[in-house]
């Protein structure tokens, strides 16, 4: 879903076509974490609603991820991620030349940033469940709305930069 998303959106849009597939993502989370504001026992009624709703969710993101990293990040696969990791971590004994040790080091921390990603949010996405339920939901709506707002920023920023550029020389 995500990709055919992507691929309908770039056609008008090819610079945020990666848009609507989160915005999607955060309407998923937000109905979810609101719909449990409202109904104190919705989640317990529908748990395989919220289930569902919720991994269509990360397919999304998982999609998503791996489309505009061009497959380099995935974001659902740990056992894979481990995988590649021991890999290139055999790999750094075997390359010396500078470039391709260079790459290695940079992909191996790649994949560590995101092992430690996957630990940290499960064990703060379990204890703030304790505490808050499904209205933890908020946080990543709050994180994927900074990031758009952020990644907005940043290409009004280099629109900006490459007209008064273009206009200088």
């Amino acid at each position: 879903m995500s990709g055919l998303i992507i691929k309908w959106a770039s056609k008008y849009r090819s610079h945020n076509s990666y848009i609507f597939p989160i915005s999607l993502e955060i309407g998923i989370m937000l109905s979810i974490s609101l719909t449990c504001f409202l109904a104190s026992t919705w989640d317990q009624k529908y748990p395989s609603v919220i289930a569902s709703a919720l991994l269509f969710s990360m397919g999304l993101q998982n999609a998503l991820v791996t489309k505009v990293s061009q497959s380099v990040v995935r974001t659902t696969h740990l056992t894979g991620l481990f995988t590649d990791l021991g890999i290139e971590l055999s790999q750094l004994l075997f390359y010396k030349e500078n470039a391709v040790h260079k790459s290695i080091r940079m992909s191996i921390f790649l994949k560590t940033m995101i092992i430690s990603g996957f630990f940290l949010g499960g064990m703060l996405g379990g204890l703030g469940y304790q505490h808050f339920q499904l209205k933890i939901l908020l946080l990543p709506v709050v994180m994927l709305l900074v990031a758009l707002w952020y990644d907005r920023l940043l290409f009004r920023y280099y629109h900006l930069k490459r007209k008064f550029s273009d206009s200088t020389s």
